[in-house]
């Protein structure tokens, strides 16, 4: 008798247990993109529909051929940032070979706001390329950064960096170097990209330590199922590495990447899902990401001097419609929630949809393992 109450009492605490694991297991913060994105519920507004997936005229850069003349074409989106020009002077300044830059900046400035080019100050041989839009007609880095590979031509290597950024010396003949080494290592298609270390905006000295590890995915976002990345501070690395996560604060690789993984025009205002958008149409195009072996930039995540795209009153009301676009480019929607996605989100989706080397799901386990 006593050993049947015993296995009863047993029974009882593993059937409890069973039942906090199963609560822990469902909470909101532990869903994974395929259970978010169906959790989401949308009314879609025909009038910003309307407004911000009209037909484009896209340039087709699939037919233009990457040369191989050792120029970098560097995208700068900047959005109403005093250290824009700052950025310009140090990227010039500190390569190897300021002859070979070809810099498009697309500057997202109001009537008082400090230019992004000061041509008096700039005395070099780069080819600098202006795109002027006023903060009125900002639509998130995507919009700036589609706008700007639209000016690239063929050069042989592209450069993505932020508006607030500084330089190694000779950071241009380091990054061609490492690229060289990690394709070497990797013998696929390979992106440099990182977190990169961050420096004091007024002292311009680097805050913590100048180089940063390999990516990783730290968690999952409850809002909106796309994954967050991160990377450690760390002292030494002999050889590039490879990466689980893309960066669009340091990303440098051959021109294929504008070919393979173009900005997508028709996701406005999005931030958070913009990384993980470029790095799974990336992977599943048989890339992989490394980190250099040393420091290159150095960033600042600071955006308390500074306005920020946030502020457009379109912003909130047009983001969730965005993510829908991406969910759909994944293949993470189901039954309804896939049937009910309108056509103008979906405008053009082929040119910007995954690769067919590899599934949505072996990238989703890759970047979990």
């Amino acid at each position: 008798m006593i050993l049947c109450l015993l296995l009863c009492v047993i029974l009882f605490i593993i059937l409890i247990n069973r039942k906090v694991i199963e609560n822990f297991e469902k909470k909101p913060d532990e869903k994974d993109i395929y259970q978010i994105a169906n959790d989401n519920k949308l009314i879609f507004s025909k009038m910003l529909l309307n407004k911000y997936f009209k037909p484009l005229q896209v340039k087709n850069k699939s037919i233009i051929p990457i040369r191989s003349d050792g120029k970098i074409f560097v995208s700068i989106a900047s959005y109403r940032d005093v250290q824009c020009s700052k950025t310009l002077l140090d990227i010039i300044n500190k390569a190897d070979r300021p002859q070979n830059l070809v810099i498009c900046i697309c500057q997202q400035n109001s009537e008082d706001d400090i230019p992004c080019v000061e041509l008096p100050k700039i005395n070099s041989n780069a080819v600098i390329k202006l795109i002027k839009l006023s903060e009125k007609e900002a639509r998130g880095p995507c919009w700036a950064r589609y706008l700007i590979q639209q000016e690239w031509d063929g050069e042989e290597y592209f450069l993505q960096i932020d508006s607030h950024t500084r330089f190694v010396e000779g950071w241009d003949t380091k990054c061609i170097n490492n690229l060289v080494r990690a394709k070497e290592l990797a013998k696929c298609n390979v992106c440099l990209s990182n977190y990169v270390s961050t420096f004091n905006l007024e002292t311009e000295e680097i805050e913590v330590n100048p180089l940063r590890g390999p990516l990783f995915i730290e968690s999952i976002d409850s809002s909106n199922g796309f994954l967050k990345i991160t990377s450690n501070y760390i002292d030494k690395m002999d050889e590039p590495m490879e990466s689980v996560g893309w960066s669009a604060c340091y990303s440098f690789s051959s021109s294929q990447l504008i070919k393979d993984a173009p900005y997508d025009p028709y996701t406005p205002f999005l931030f958070f899902g913009e990384e993980m958008d470029i790095f799974a149409r990336l992977y599943t195009r048989g890339w992989l990401m490394y980190v250099p072996k040393e420091p290159i930039c150095y960033t600042s995540f600071d955006r308390s001097y500074r306005k920020t795209f946030w502020e457009h009153p379109d912003e909130s009301s047009v983001l969730p419609i965005t993510r829908y676009r991406l969910y759909y480019k994944f293949g993470v929607l189901t039954g309804e929630n896939k049937n009910k996605v309108p056509k103008e989100i979906l405008r053009d989706i082929e040119k910007y949809s995954l690769g067919g080397k590899k599934t949505f799901q072996e990238f989703y386990e890759y970047c979990m393992k």
